[in-house]
């Protein structure tokens, strides 16, 4: 029994088909796997930019806020190691 699966576009809904193919050899510690990657896109080229574009500007969003928290929790562990310091001088 061969089960069918779907993948309709995030925007307007029309079933993605298959874009670029292309293998990477991965060497693990237990030697090397070979991992085939699929990218599946909309049909509609003008529909496929606009949702590259919206995922390239969700990416650059995440990416702002990974380093603002990165940027935060170094401050915060500077504090730390400053008040560790300091309680180590007393």
């Amino acid at each position: 029994m061969k089960v069918q699966t779907t993948n309709p576009c995030t925007r307007c809904g029309k079933e993605r088909v298959e874009g670029k193919k292309y293998k990477e050899e991965v060497t693990t510690f237990f030697g090397t796997s070979t991992i085939f990657h699929v990218d599946t896109v909309c049909p509609d080229e003008e529909c496929q930019k606009i949702v590259v574009e919206k995922l390239d500007a969700l990416k650059q969003k995440s990416d702002e806020l990974k380093l603002e928290k990165q940027k935060k929790l170094d401050i915060a562990t500077a504090a730390r190691k400053a008040k560790a310091l300091e309680n180590l001088k007393k």
